[in-house]
């Protein structure tokens, strides 16, 4: 396999959802998909014909395994995978909802093996010009922390580009130690993407959607190249060394909303390797995270022909 041009690090979990809107209380049985913020990007990078990685760290059994088989199968590299002794895959539990009641999350992730052994090798980001984190690796533990901050600096120091994608969980932890986890971050993050809601819930940024992004970029991400706002059925804003560039969100009739913004973050990165401009990478960024929620589980299983196909506005054909 050829070196990953993009390397994501972070921790990938088991969900568990009650079949249809089922309540969790009531379902005899439920389904299970893998995901993680970190390996839907690079397992969607690899999906779009990118070469991707996924470095992480899964407990030596078999629910490990088959978090690093599926991510594996999509395409992406995961010989940076380390297994370890002991410790759990962390597990998250979701009830769709149906108006007027909405879809539920429930976390049972805590001292999981990658937040107690969070590691990576500097080598595995030999030939990356792409090194993805989130912000929520720094909520699962200190270590998980110090190994994130350590992922971004060696990155920067091979000249990767380091991608930080927000992504506050109000599940895992309260606003301001949120900012405190992401701010190193952010303020050396070549590319960041928020949505409107972190913006206003984490970095306290309000008003007009352009406003939002413009104060954002010149407050909190003075290094970004690009910073992108997602803003839901608004569509993205972003920030280009001053330039505001906008595109729309795509339309769809979604199933599932889990891993749309992942997708997002996946088609921008792929778009941007092959030399497209900002605002069709953003486009085309749109139209990925679009597709990703028209099917169940976390992980996109769509081509660059797919999305080429929505972005132009045609129906796509499988």
């Amino acid at each position: 396999m050829s070196e990953p041009s993009v390397v994501a690090f972070g921790e990938a979990m088991l969900r568990l959802s009650a079949p249809g809107h089922e309540l969790l209380g009531r379902t005899p049985s439920l389904d299970m998909h893998v995901g993680g913020a970190e390996s839907n990007v690079a397992s969607a990078l690899a999906r779009l014909g990118t070469p991707s990685a996924w470095a992480s760290v899964l407990p030596d059994n078999p629910l490990g395994h088959r978090v690093e088989r599926s991510i594996a199968a999509a395409g992406a590299d995961t010989s940076a995978v380390r297994f370890v002794e002991g410790g759990r895959v962390g597990l998250y539990f979701v009830e769709f909802g149906a108006p007027p009641r909405p879809t539920t999350v429930w976390y049972d992730r805590a001292d999981s093996a990658f937040a107690q052994a969070a590691t990576f090798e500097p080598g595995q980001l030999d030939g990356a010009r792409y090194a993805v984190v989130s912000g929520i690796t720094p909520a699962l533990s200190v270590r998980a922390r110090e190994a994130n901050l350590a992922f971004a600096a060696e990155a920067r120091a091979r000249d990767a580009a380091v991608v930080v994608d927000v992504n506050y969980r109000s599940r895992l932890w309260e606003p301001e130690p949120a900012l405190a986890g992401v701010e190193p971050l952010v303020r050396e993050a070549r590319i960041v993407v928020c949505s409107a809601r972190d913006a206003a819930t984490v970095f306290g940024i309000e008003g007009t959607d352009a406003d939002v992004v413009a104060r954002l970029a010149a407050d909190w991400a003075p290094a970004a190249e690009l910073v992108c706002l997602t803003c839901s059925e608004r569509g993205v804003v972003a920030s280009r060394g001053g330039e505001i560039l906008s595109r729309p969100a795509v339309r769809s009739k979604p199933v599932d909303r889990f891993g749309a913004g992942d997708a997002f973050v996946a088609g921008l990165l792929d778009a941007l390797l092959r030399g497209e401009e900002p605002g069709d990478a953003i486009a085309f960024g749109c139209g990925l995270a679009a597709l990703k929620t028209t099917v169940p589980g976390d992980m996109s299983p769509f081509g660059r022909g797919d999305v080429e196909a929505i972005v132009a506005g045609e129906v796509l054909r499988r």
